[in-house]
């Protein structure tokens, strides 16, 4: 499935196979960047996240972690025995919620991320009213591994 397809057919309660996990999509936030672009992110059962990546033509399937990283964030890390370059800094707005809202409308984020050579990856954020950190691990999607079903689970 391409990005594009993604986004035109994505709602609220469908099911979403990513890699042969099915998950039921719980909200969808439309983050716009500094810069006009955009990503959508999908909160999902079972408390991942799923989110695009129309630059990199990829997906991100991760998970909540905490870390004891702390900023300023080198150019490199390492977590659990991987090696970790650091790919970019954003911030973001949450401009669209649809779903349960468990994020709102106005809500931003800072982050900081990084991926390994074997596809994992690692998002370092804050919130940025509360401070609070917002750290995801997980790894790199491949388009033709994700699908959209319009049956919940």
């Amino acid at each position: 499935m391409t990005i594009q397809e993604f986004r035109d057919n994505v709602r609220p309660n469908m099911k979403l196979s990513v890699d042969g996990k099915d998950f039921l999509v719980e909200e969808i936030i439309k983050f716009r960047f500094d810069d006009g672009n955009f990503y959508i992110k999908c909160i999902l059962s079972d408390g991942y996240v799923f989110a695009d990546d129309l630059e990199n033509n990829m997906f991100l399937l991760v998970k909540e972690v905490k870390t004891l990283f702390t900023y300023p964030f080198p150019q490199e890390l390492e977590l659990d025995g991987k090696k970790l370059v650091f790919l970019y800094e954003a911030c973001a707005v949450a401009e669209e919620v649809k779903g349960k809202e468990i994020w709102k409308k106005g809500y931003s984020e800072t982050f900081w991320d990084y991926k390994s050579e074997d596809g994992s990856y690692l998002s370092l954020g804050v919130d940025n009213k509360t401070k609070e950190r917002l750290d995801f691990c997980g790894k790199i999607i491949d388009c033709d591994l994700v699908k959209l079903y319009d049956n919940a689970i």
